[in-house]
């Protein structure tokens, strides 16, 4: 009579002579140059009021930045895009149909210098009787030579291009 727990150790045994026998690494070793992505603290949310009162009813908009993703392309040089949305909310001083927007994208090297910043804007215009207002928005971040984005830690930093007197609100709030 054959005992089951003895047919269970052969059997794995048998496996693992096999897999050896392969000589081969089953696992794939892929290294991704790509910079990560995030989104500044505090520079995610905007509230823009219409005076130095600083409350709901004195709200113009607000919006916020989310739903990042990214896509990276890895070649002779790396090819990073980022798209992420814009939402705005319009508030109840509002007395335009229209605001722009300004935001940034940097890119920081080694975890404290920022190699490059630019300041984009995007333009918002709420339809007849519209509160609320999602735009995508897509940049390209490309490295010419994939040595250049081996060679240092990248990431790649947006946020609200905000005053002072806003970050300060976004950080008490």
């Amino acid at each position: 009579m054959i005992n089951t727990k003895s047919i269970k150790i052969m059997s794995i045994v048998v496996l693992s002579l096999i897999a050896v026998s392969c000589n081969k690494n089953p696992f794939v070793v892929t290294q991704i140059n790509c910079p990560a992505v995030a989104i500044v603290s505090n520079t995610g949310n905007l509230f823009r009021f219409a005076s130095d009162d600083r409350n709901q009813e004195d709200v113009l908009f607000s919006a916020n930045i989310s739903a990042i993703n990214t896509e990276c392309l890895q070649g002779e040089g790396v090819i990073e895009t980022v798209e992420f949305n814009i939402s705005v909310r319009r508030g109840p001083q509002l007395g335009s149909e229209e605001v722009i927007i300004p935001y940034f994208v940097a890119l920081m090297r080694d975890n404290n210098l920022i190699t490059a910043k630019r300041i984009y804007e995007v333009k918002v215009r709420f339809a007849q009787g519209e509160d609320f207002v999602t735009i995508r928005e897509t940049i390209v971040q490309a490295f010419e030579e994939v040595d250049i984005a081996r060679r240092y830690d990248y990431e790649l930093l947006v946020g609200f291009q905000l005053t002072a007197d806003e970050l300060a609100f976004n950080v008490l709030h």
